[in-house]
């Protein structure tokens, strides 16, 4: 009897999602199938269902991670087997194929993007870590060139808005890497941050804010997990008279004063392991430190469990939009 599966559908762009029959899709040689048991509500996926922010074949199949257990196995998968519980980056957005989308109950996805979940780990956490990890790790470590954890580096690490997700894995990636870090964060998230690992967190909106940082610096490394105008020129004033460059997520904006001698490193930090340029990047990601992270090597950014399943995309989504959770919001595609 064929697997039954069913998915949240958007029909055209910026369409309200519906909740309808998808294909069981059987996987390719390289390919694997997960029983989804958890996916968290990005941005990216909320703005792309909300917006149209990239353009995809409609109707479609969103979202574009996942963690849950194999169903089935393509011929040529070597590394795991049927039962394992894994978390997998799925090429959604990349390939523009449904069978790929996070939001359905089976999921396609390849084994060069799949990391096996520790024991200990639980599929909300497994789901709702690796896209703001990647983002932070990407930036810091492809772009930038930052070396990986413990290998006992000198020298300081500007983290802007260090207290959501992005900011506090690039906090505890630098920290992990030696660096002393210095950031920013709004008063009542300061000890957080430096429990996560900064030495120095100041206001982000003070008024001295500028002089203060330079008077911490010079900086190896500048990251803004905002990306918005305000903390970019604040970089770009930090970073004279020499200038440099900075990581940004979010791509330069009219509203953006930068010196001339001031660079801003943007891209799709949380695809890179989807490029094949990235190949050696990749394996030491799913091999080695996505499995390491999720077994306690980070803390992970607080989220919250909503029920409804598939039903309760499009009201989750809205809330992360809009910001009405501080947390990362997680759905069970196998609730009703």
């Amino acid at each position: 009897m064929p697997t039954v599966n069913e998915a949240a559908w958007i029909l055209e762009p910026k369409s309200n999602l519906k909740v309808l029959p998808a294909l069981y899709s059987t996987p390719l040689q390289d390919e694997i199938v997960i029983k989804n048991q958890a996916f968290a509500i990005q941005p990216l996926d909320a703005k792309i269902r909300s917006q149209a922010y990239i353009d995809v074949p409609y109707p479609f199949i969103l979202g574009n991670g996942v963690a849950g257990i194999i169903e089935e196995l393509g011929s040529l998968v070597t590394r795991f087997q049927k039962g394992d519980r894994v978390v997998s980056d799925t090429p959604t957005y990349q390939r523009k194929q449904s069978k790929y989308g996070g939001w359905q109950r089976y999921v396609v996805g390849t084994e060069s993007t799949t990391a096996k979940i520790p024991p200990n780990t639980t599929f909300e956490d497994a789901a709702a870590i690796p896209f703001a990890l990647l983002t932070a790790v990407a930036a810091l470590h492809l772009h930038l060139g930052m070396d990986k954890p413990n290998t006992n580096r000198n020298g300081k690490v500007l983290i802007w808005s260090a207290s959501g997700s992005v900011g506090g894995y690039a906090v505890q990636y630098a920290a992990s890497v030696g660096y002393e870090i210095v950031a920013t964060a709004s008063p009542q998230k300061f000890d957080y941050v430096r429990k996560l690992g900064a030495t120095e967190v100041l206001d982000y909106k003070d008024a001295q804010i500028v002089s203060k940082l330079k008077q911490l610096g010079p900086y190896d490394f500048v990251m803004t997990a905002s990306g918005d105008d305000k903390g970019a020129n604040a970089i770009s004033e930090v970073l004279q008279p020499s200038g440099g460059r900075f990581a940004s997520t979010r791509p330069k904006s009219e509203g953006m004063n930068l010196a001339d001698n001031v660079s801003l490193i943007y891209d799709f930090f949380s695809t890179a392991t989807q490029k094949a340029e990235n190949r050696s990047f990749t394996s030491w990601w799913y091999r080695d430190y996505l499995p390491t992270a999720l077994a306690g090597g980070v803390t992970p950014t607080p989220l919250e469990k909503r029920p409804g399943g598939l039903c309760k995309i499009q009201e989750a989504c809205s809330d992360v939009l809009e910001g009405r959770s501080s947390k990362k919001l997680v759905l069970n595609p196998q609730n009703d």
